[in-house]
């Protein structure tokens, strides 16, 4: 089977998309698969780590406001729907799978011009503006939640639409013992465990609290995984050295499976792919949803957790030490409350979500080649 994925920017969409390249590589060895993606982007340097072949397109993200940068990124569009079709017709994908972001834009416009099937992941409540246009052409739109939206039924037909969850990379699924990754990462297993994270590109608000939160603390409190992101990792990053508590600071891993693994709290912003990990882990958590995403969706997603028990939500706005660390101590402290919330967030979680999508993607590949 020779499939094409493209989306990415940020790794809420690269990482399910892994998951599903991961299921489809197990049920298929000979699977050719290509990238596009947006040269210098976190796809890329994730496609050279695993050998996944990476094409570029040069677009860059839409404008919300009214200005000359619009007609340039017209421009830029349009040299990227040349390039897709380009690499469409050499590369002669059975199916292109879009997994998000600006990017995915292009060539899958293309491939529907083509009338080359398309199969499109949307990860929150509501559409966003390239998977609107998108679906209308789309073979299949799978969903990590219902929508939260009501959408015309002769455009935008019920059928077209599956709920599967959020995929996960299988080693989520089934992470290595305790007591190897604390050894792995230099951690004490008996000791109570934070993971922080603010996503792919790290979180401010979130970094700025938990340094003004680490001369608060009492000695071997408890440890903290800290991933800063790239961009404050070089501010952060000597911090471990005149901590009281045993402190490990990262600006980005791919180990996120192993880290949350060994948590028995995290904090952490509240995009569908961080909440699927959650899930399928069941961690508890506290939320802090990112206050600018679009629809307020990061809140949307982190309420449902909060609603059934699984988490507790902190709005940015509010996000200081000072909130933060009486939160930590509160539900870390509660081994009932701490158990009650990791079995909350199981019953949330989609452990075959990835299973789901390739089964589909699959059938949609052999119906469209006995045409």
């Amino acid at each position: 089977m020779k499939v094409i994925i493209t989306g990415g920017g940020t790794g809420g969409h690269i990482f399910p998309a892994l998951s599903i390249l991961e299921e489809l590589q197990r049920r298929d060895h000979l699977l050719l698969v290509q990238w596009i993606g947006k040269k210098g982007n976190l796809e890329e340097k994730i496609c050279q780590q695993r050998g996944i072949p990476f094409r570029s397109v040069p677009i860059r993200g839409w404008p919300r406001k009214i200005s000359i940068s619009q007609g340039i990124t017209a421009s830029l569009l349009a040299i990227s729907i040349i390039r897709s079709f380009q690499i469409l017709l050499r590369f002669q994908p059975q199916i292109v799978i879009g997994v998000g972001g600006y990017v995915s834009f292009p060539i899958l416009y293309s491939a529907q011009m083509l009338n080359i099937p398309t199969v499109l992941h949307e990860q929150n409540s509501r559409l966003g503006m390239a998977n609107r246009i998108l679906a209308k052409k789309a073979q299949k739109v799978f969903l990590s939640f219902p929508l939260a939206e009501n959408l015309p039924e002769e455009i935008y037909p019920s059928e077209k639409f599956l709920i599967t969850g959020n995929p996960v990379r299988h080693a989520f699924l089934s992470p290595p013992p305790r007591e190897e990754v604390c050894a792995k990462l230099g951690l004490n297993p008996e000791r109570k465990t934070i993971l922080v994270m603010g996503g792919s590109q790290g979180a401010h608000t979130i970094n700025l609290a938990v340094s003004d939160m680490l001369s608060k603390l009492e000695p071997d409190e408890f440890q903290i995984i800290w991933i800063t992101g790239h961009n404050d990792y070089e501010k952060y990053k000597n911090l471990s050295a005149q901590s009281k508590v045993s402190l490990s600071i990262y600006p980005f891993s791919e180990d996120m499976a192993d880290m949350m693994s060994v948590s028995d709290l995290l904090v952490a912003r509240s995009g569908a792919s961080t909440l699927a990990e959650i899930t399928v882990l069941g961690k508890p958590s506290i939320l802090i949803p990112f206050p600018f995403a679009t629809d307020n969706h990061q809140e949307y997603n982190a309420r449902s957790l909060e609603n059934v028990g699984a988490a507790e939500v902190l709005l940015d706005k509010d996000c200081s030490a000072d909130t933060l660390l009486p939160r930590i101590r509160k539900i870390l402290t509660d081994p009932i409350r701490l158990n009650n919330m990791s079995n909350a967030a199981k019953k949330l979680a989609h452990p075959l979500a990835s299973e789901t999508i390739a089964e589909e993607i699959i059938k949609l590949v052999f119906s469209f080649s006995n045409k």
